[in-house]
């Protein structure tokens, strides 16, 4: 009994800690997106990540969506913004509302891969995003050529994230009395390791059922997949 208690305290505190992180990530990446129709001609990098128009859902309930039920720990969505991060200073890449939707679900699902012990197939996230599986397989690809496959992150780094993250909470109204939420994990919360080959991510069926539990029904949410 006190097993099962322990056990449900700590998935109650991930998940405070998963709100938090998603609700201050939002801010931090709406600060990041400009206006496609904003970007001078010729200097916008055209990917397999832009939309034909932007997505109606913002930034903050298409995060919320993912957190939902995508199940990947906290730990994902601090990574995912060291990868976008690396993504704009390796290539310059220039966030804005017809891409930063991608972005974020790409970034998201190779956290998850590689960080969690388990997760779900390309087919799912897929729902999830509201994007076909094929796009969603094109569009892991695409991040990880753009990064060089680099998808490790130090202890170091990892905590200098998360550190502005909750500084961003702690400064935001909402987040002013729910600091408690942000209190950083276990130094071994987040393990650092080297994968030697991060091919490995691609090899795998994206089309079945991974490492994750059996897929949940999900609607795809509306203009995402324009």
């Amino acid at each position: 009994m006190h097993s099962s208690t322990s056990s449900a305290q700590l998935t109650s505190d991930s998940d405070d800690r998963g709100r938090a992180i998603v609700q201050t990530l939002s801010v931090v990446l709406e600060g990041m997106v400009h206006p496609a129709d904003s970007i001078p001609v010729g200097y916008l990098q055209r990917t397999k990540f832009e939309a034909l128009r932007a997505p109606q859902i913002s930034i903050l309930d298409y995060l919320v969506r993912i957190h939902t039920y995508a199940s990947c720990s906290p730990e994902c969505f601090v990574l995912a913004l060291v990868y976008i991060d690396r993504l704009h200073q390796m290539q310059g890449f220039v966030m804005t509302d017809l891409n930063v939707h991608r972005v974020i679900i790409t970034s998201i699902v190779l956290a998850a891969k590689f960080f969690d012990d388990h997760y779900f197939n390309n087919a799912y996230y897929a729902k999830v995003g509201g994007v076909p599986c094929a796009e969603m397989n094109e569009l892991e690809v695409e991040f990880l050529l753009l990064t060089n496959f680099t998808l490790h992150v130090s202890t170091d780094m990892y905590s200098r994230y998360y550190n502005e993250l909750a500084n961003h909470y702690m400064f935001s109204s909402q987040g002013s009395a729910d600091i408690k939420h942000f209190v950083k994990p276990d130094a071994n919360g987040l393990l650092e390791y080297v994968t030697e080959d991060v091919s490995v991510i691609l090899d795998q069926d994206m089309c079945c059922v991974g490492s994750g539990a059996a897929p949940r029904s999900v609607v795809s949410p509306l203009g995402v997949n324009a």
